[in-house]
């Protein structure tokens, strides 16, 4: 897999025109099958608003312009997309996003540490990530999503150094999100609440928890409690 770069990384309040606080629309699928992926997470990297994907891939989420989303979802590698000028008037953003694949030589010496699958993908995409930021060029971006990876450009704005710093650290805040999604996923959810259709996509919205509290609280047992606490919640709400 090779991962493109080309998208300006910024956390700061994007500038602020006439295309302000807009509510973008966007449906997010695989890029071979086209199928739709959901629970995936859209992320608004500049707010830190994270939002899941409908059972059809769909996703709503506010944005301005110049602010950057990510994508990710279990199995795939995540990307990116700068709203700029051209992205925020379109109607609807179609984001397709590059299952991971891994050869059977990986696969068996992985296999003998016993890793777990998110630690298996999570390998896949550094090893994809860090062979792409060695390049001495780096590739243009496409304004279409090409299902590619993630693509970051900085030439223009930091040194060498500086850039691949940012890069880094973009790609770590984006590791998080894939990390929760494997800990706070649909099937484990659905089992310990019943919930499903649009109850469980609710109910995963309102209460996924942080990046900070899973790696305080690795074990399973922990993220049944949590569930077991939030579910009380939710219905006391309903």
């Amino acid at each position: 897999m090779k991962i493109l770069f080309s998208i300006v990384f910024s956390l700061v309040t994007a500038a602020s025109f006439s295309q302000n606080n807009l509510m973008m629309k966007g449906v997010l699928k695989d890029s071979i099958t086209h199928n739709a992926l959901p629970f995936a997470s859209v992320t608004n990297m500049n707010t830190h608003q994270t939002v899941l994907s409908n059972k059809n891939g769909f996703f709503k989420i506010s944005i301005s312009l110049n602010q950057l989303l990510s994508f990710a979802s279990v199995g795939y590698n995540f990307d990116t997309i700068l709203m700029n000028e051209k992205n925020i008037l379109k109607d609807t953003l179609h984001i397709f996003l590059s299952p991971l694949t891994r050869s059977l030589s990986e696969v068996t010496v992985y296999g003998k540490i016993k890793l777990s699958a998110y630690q298996l993908d999570s390998i896949k995409r550094r090893k994809d990530f860090f062979e792409t930021m060695s390049e001495h060029t780096l590739p243009v971006f496409s304004n279409a999503n090409s299902g590619a990876g993630i693509g970051l450009n900085l030439d223009h704005f930091y040194n060498r150094e500086k850039r691949k710093r940012n890069v880094i650290s973009l790609f770590d805040l984006i590791e998080q999100e894939q990390y929760i999604n494997y800990r706070f996923n649909p099937e484990l959810v659905s089992k310990y609440t019943t919930l499903s259709n649009e109850s469980l996509e609710t109910f995963m919205q309102q209460y996924r928890p942080t990046y900070n509290w899973l790696r305080k609280h690795v074990e399973e047992e922990d993220i049944i409690y949590y569930i077991n606490d939030k579910l009380k919640l939710f219905f006391k709400r309903k």
